[in-house]
């Protein structure tokens, strides 16, 4: 192939995945309770388990503190140990060491029994952040060994964009640190992806992302929610 012609290649490949090389992927940093409950049965402990996002949001290990309001009822250690001590309610607090801000928390009933909250489907709207078509809503489901992404019938993408992949992560800006779930093969209709991965539940990710990928493009998101 000529110089010119190659040339013209990459302007055209270029021109169909058009961004910016200045990204701005700062989230706010935040710290989850990953298995709530709802009530522990008096006499009985639990392990209480976080995980801290930084401000690109990628887990990072933090120092926390744990508070119970109420530690006649329900005490709780530093390594978020609970021992529930007699029957009534509580607010359990994660808070950050280093500048003392709650960032998180549950109320817990000291009980006959421990009931541990269940993870619910969720769902979202997916949205095109680039001059392409993109557009549909979404549900996620927690299988075995993962999640199911089933992607409505009102769901429409762009066949002009040049390698069109699909993530999941929790910053909708980037996908670094994000989890691939693969390139984009259907632009039209309903379809589903079974993703599988060690700890993967529908909480896991804030964002399904679709990045033109040869060009490290966004062309849209949408957000998991309750």
């Amino acid at each position: 192939m000529k110089p010119l012609s190659i040339y013209l290649l990459i302007i055209v490949l270029s021109s169909s995945c058009v961004g910016t090389d200045v990204i701005d992927d700062f989230v706010p940093a935040k710290i989850e309770i990953t298995n709530p409950i709802m009530s522990l049965k008096v006499g009985e402990s639990y392990d209480l388990m976080y995980r801290y996002l930084n401000n690109v949001g990628l887990p990072e290990n933090t120092e926390v503190r744990w508070e119970s309001s109420e530690v006649s009822i329900l005490e709780i250690d530093n390594t978020g140990a609970l021992m529930a001590l007699e029957k009534g309610q509580s607010e359990i607090k994660v808070v950050l060491v280093e500048n003392d801000e709650v960032m998180d928390k549950i109320t817990v009933e000291a009980a006959d029994e421990t009931m541990v909250v269940s993870s619910s489907d969720k769902s979202g709207t997916i949205t095109t952040t680039s001059s392409y078509e993109l557009s549909g809503d979404f549900s996620i489901n927690n299988i075995a060994g993962g999640v199911e992404i089933l992607i409505a019938d009102n769901y429409v993408a762009s066949e002009a964009l040049p390698g069109l992949y699909v993530y999941l992560s929790n910053n909708p800006s980037t996908v670094s640190g994000a989890l691939e779930i693969g390139e984009v093969t259907v632009f039209s209709g309903a379809h589903n992806y079974n993703v599988t991965q060690d700890d993967l539940t529908v909480d896991t990710y804030a964002y399904l992302l679709y990045f033109c990928k040869p060009f490290n493009v966004k062309v849209g998101h949408g957000e998991i929610l309750d």
